[in-house]
């Protein structure tokens, strides 16, 4: 009986920590819009590319994780199946997006963002576009 409870705190734990990390996950990307909005002459000439991909299976994404995570803008919500890494890259990063999107470019639940939004064409033109900074 006691070994249930236990079970049982620790499951509404682990529920609480997901919860809360993946309310923080949205609270910074809200926060980063919401910037956005007040400072548009900043904006106009800003934009970032964000990789949103699925960190399940760790064994066969090792790499990519760890670029992630060398990621100034990393962030990650859920856990097992659920686990989702995100890493923003402005034009100055442009070779740790290039070499992060060649490992998961494939993955079924791999998304792109610009400047936190999903926006038609983000993989066809304006990744495209951020190649343009590779040549220097």
């Amino acid at each position: 009986m006691d070994r249930k409870k236990t079970q049982k705190n620790a499951l509404l734990f682990f529920s609480i920590l997901v919860y809360n990390n993946v309310m923080d996950t949205t609270k910074m990307i809200q926060e980063e819009k919401l910037n956005m909005l007040l400072n548009r002459e900043r904006a106009q000439h800003e934009f970032k590319i964000t990789i949103r991909f699925q960190g399940y299976p760790e064994e066969t994404c090792k790499e990519a994780i760890q670029i992630a995570f060398s990621n100034r803008y990393f962030m990650e919500e859920g856990t097992g199946k659920n686990r989702r890494i995100y890493a923003s890259f402005y034009p100055e990063d442009v070779e740790d997006l290039s070499r992060l999107f060649d490992l998961v470019r494939d993955r079924e639940k791999t998304r792109l963002y610009l400047n936190n939004k999903a926006v038609p064409y983000v993989q066809e033109l304006w990744l495209f576009l951020m190649w343009f900074y590779r040549t220097k």
